[in-house]
């Protein structure tokens, strides 16, 4: 089930278009990355997805609400932590929690839920002007998880943090969406923070969207593979090669193939070289990583 739908979505500032039609969905449970650099459209973006803003046409559903024409039930559904989390120093932790459980109307019982989700625990009774910024960046996505949201929003969500922080909160988030199969948008320019948390990314550049893959341990998923292959038989090789249907691309470089070919195709290719007597010296698949993958779409590099 989606949880966030945004289709064909414009964003006009002045007379520069930043948001020039982006449609992307976010499912249940899924954690859904926005990568991009500085100025590609990722604060606007979110300033659109929480209500800040309005877009000059398009639709934004948040749990089959329209922002537009039913505001208030679509933003019922979203928690966010947007930059550094607006917190009351001079109060605990369990004590800005319960602030907004008592205006949410949520139980005591559930807020010691979500302290212990976000691990919390052992410091929250402790003013928050005592918090280190990582402690700081787990009360407020304490503070989003609270009401229960259907779609948590966070934009650069680590900035600031040290390593330890960092791995920490990823913990947390990723705990949070698959506990409370929440969905999570996060939006980032680092490439780390996406690779090792997300489900799906969507590459922006330029206000554009220039595509939405599925990645898997920082591997991005893709209908073809790409295989590395050593023969002694070049010329042979190069014959029997163009010959292939389940072949993509093919290209030549410091004695060795690189193959782009159809997805599960490689047993039909080894068969073939083997029965023209091609002799194999070593064959294995070359994962797209999410750094490469970044390159080749957003900065217009290649896949080497």
């Amino acid at each position: 089930m989606n949880i966030l739908e945004v289709k064909d979505v414009k964003k006009q500032l002045g007379k520069r278009e930043i948001i020039k039609g982006i449609s992307f969905n976010v499912k249940q449970g899924e954690i859904f990355g926005f990568l991009g650099p500085n100025g590609a459209g990722k604060t606007t973006t979110i300033r659109m997805l929480v209500g800040l803003i309005s877009p000059n046409s398009g639709s934004i559903k948040i749990d089959g609400h329209d922002i537009k024409g039913e505001r208030e039930m679509a933003l019922s559904a979203v928690g966010a932590v947007v930059e550094n989390p607006e917190l009351y120093t001079y109060l605990s932790g369990r004590e800005n929690l319960m602030q907004i459980a008592r205006i949410r109307g949520i139980s005591k019982a559930y807020v010691e839920e979500i302290i212990e989700l976000v691990e919390l625990k052992d410091r929250i009774g402790d003013k928050v002007k005592k918090y280190s910024l990582g402690m700081k960046q787990r009360l407020g996505l304490a503070a989003a998880l609270i009401a229960k949201p259907k779609l948590l929003i966070l934009d650069e969500p680590t900035n600031g943090l040290d390593p330890t922080g960092i791995m920490d909160f990823r913990k947390i988030v990723r705990k949070a969406a698959h506990e409370t199969n929440t969905a999570v948008f996060i939006s980032s320019h680092i490439l780390s923070e996406v690779q090792t948390l997300c489900d799906t990314v969507a590459f922006i550049n330029n206000g554009i969207i220039q595509s939405v893959e599925s990645i898997n341990g920082g591997i991005v998923k893709e209908n073809t593979e790409t295989i590395i292959l050593s023969v002694k038989e070049i010329e042979k090789c190069r014959e029997i090669l163009k010959s292939l249907n389940c072949i993509q691309g093919i290209s030549f470089k410091e004695d060795v193939f690189k193959l782009i070919i159809d997805k599960n195709s490689i047993p039909e290719i080894i068969f073939k070289l083997a029965e023209n007597k091609i002799h194999i010296e070593e064959v294995y698949k070359k994962h797209v990583e999410l750094e490469d993958r970044y390159l080749e779409i957003v900065e217009g590099g290649k896949v080497v």
